[in-house]
């Protein structure tokens, strides 16, 4: 059984690793907690927007942009993914997307209507600004928004790497010999040392 020690500096080590890796694709969790609702007027403290993307950074500049995001997900749904599927009645898709330094902005939603204009709505987030969505048909509109305050709290958190968790894998067998070396020698200096007292009673 490894140590705690040992287990321990493998992950650091297996994190540290991943991260170096040049233009490696990562991906990041975050929440935003605490919102304003347009309709109650009323602060929600426990209303909350999750999400992740995955990004690829390229130029290895520690910045990502619009253009380096592989995944872009809000509330389970993708953002990225689902713009392809946009056309003429409904698009869907993230307008503007930047981190760098822990400090997240973007803009994404969905949103149509039928051939004829006539029922429709969308759903839409702008980071650091709202998430609001609205619904017309005839005779009806509605709309509602959650608006970030200065109470919103936002964290967010890196996913490790596969690289980290394969170096720490390949490791495992490296770090158990090690261990195992290790107790062996101690043996064999407690047996060296219990021998000598003896001989010399």
């Amino acid at each position: 059984m490894l140590s705690r020690p040992i287990l321990g500096q493998f992950l650091c080590a297996a994190t540290l690793v991943a991260c170096a890796l040049p233009g490696h694709a990562a991906t990041w969790t975050f929440a935003y907690q605490g919102f304003h609702h347009s309709v109650t007027g009323a602060f929600i403290p426990d209303r909350k927007l999750t999400g992740s993307f995955a990004a690829h950074d390229s130029d290895g500049d520690g910045a990502i942009v619009r253009a380096e995001v592989l995944s872009f997900m809000l509330e389970g749904y993708d953002f990225v993914a689902c713009e392809s599927q946009s056309n003429a009645y409904w698009h869907c898709g993230m307008e503007s997307f930047s981190y760098a330094a822990g400090v997240l902005s973007f803009s994404a939603g969905q949103g149509g209507s039928d051939p004829e204009g006539w029922v429709g709505g969308g759903h839409y987030y702008i980071s650091g600004d709202r998430e609001f969505g609205f619904s017309y048909r005839p005779g009806s509109f509605d709309e509602w928004a959650y608006s970030w305050t200065p109470e919103t709290t936002f964290t967010i958190s890196a996913v490790p790497a596969p690289a980290a968790w394969a170096l720490f894998l390949a490791g495992l067998p490296v770090s158990a010999g090690a261990a195992c070396m290790a107790r062996r020698a101690q043996r064999r200096a407690a047996t060296f040392r219990l021998s000598g007292a003896g001989a010399s009673v």
